[in-house]
């Protein structure tokens, strides 16, 4: 995730390291919020913010079952 006017972290550097990730088969989400109160944005409670990091929270406890299964069955951990 990253923020349009973060100096800090550029919207672009963090482009450009999701792209090398998808190229590597990672499994990626990616979110570009445009918010104009730079690299400490996520500080503040903006709702496109909140919900990105929501649905994140959420994906990851729909997989959690999942994941404990298999490292149950397989002795795989993730």
């Amino acid at each position: 995730m990253s923020f349009s006017t973060d100096w800090r972290f550029s919207p672009a550097r963090s482009r450009e390291i999701a792209k090398a990730l998808l190229d590597n088969g990672r499994d990626l989400s990616y979110a570009e919020i445009d918010a104009p109160h730079g690299h400490d944005a996520f500080l503040l409670e903006d709702p496109r913010y909140l919900g990105v990091v929501r649905s994140y929270f959420e994906r990851i406890a729909a997989e959690a079952p999942a994941a404990a299964v298999r490292e149950l069955t397989t002795g795989a951990v993730l």
